[in-house]
């Protein structure tokens, strides 16, 4: 399933088929994962194109596999570009829960870029980055 996947998310798209169906088609592949799936994306995941990882950031959910995502998450958010990191930031903002949100908490470097980030960013990505910060103080 890993290498459908791969396929489908390095396919041409127009920016509203992907908001429109695209990534919802990502998203159930991403459901037929099996641990050797989540393993082959993990040790691939920095390897592909940053509109790859973008697309990937963007479709996963929280009722996939919470463990191999956030793990994902976090090592696209190391990647240099300001737009995978919201989109990362924003897919961790959704699915952390209690279960979780230590895999996230030990991770200082996310925090220090949101720091870099934040003065400078427009109102929409604030909100994404105040709202991840809030879960951190419940």
């Amino acid at each position: 399933m890993y290498e459908e996947l791969d396929e489908y998310l390095s396919g041409e798209f127009t920016t509203d088929y992907w908001y429109d169906e695209g990534f919802s088609i990502a998203r159930e592949m991403l459901e037929e994962f099996n641990n050797n799936d989540w393993e082959k994306l993990l040790n691939a995941i920095l390897l592909k194109s940053t509109e790859w990882q973008v697309r990937y950031a963007y479709c996963v959910d929280n009722d996939i596999n919470d463990d191999a995502v956030v793990k994902s998450l976090l090592l696209l958010s190391t990647v240099d570009d300001e737009e995978l990191f919201t989109t990362c930031v924003d897919s961790l903002r959704v699915i952390l829960n209690s279960t979780n949100i230590g895999l996230v908490s030990n991770d200082e470097a996310i925090m220090q870029r949101i720091k870099e980030i934040l003065p400078k960013c427009g109102m929409a990505t604030r909100k994404i980055f105040e709202d991840f910060i809030k879960k951190f103080s419940k």
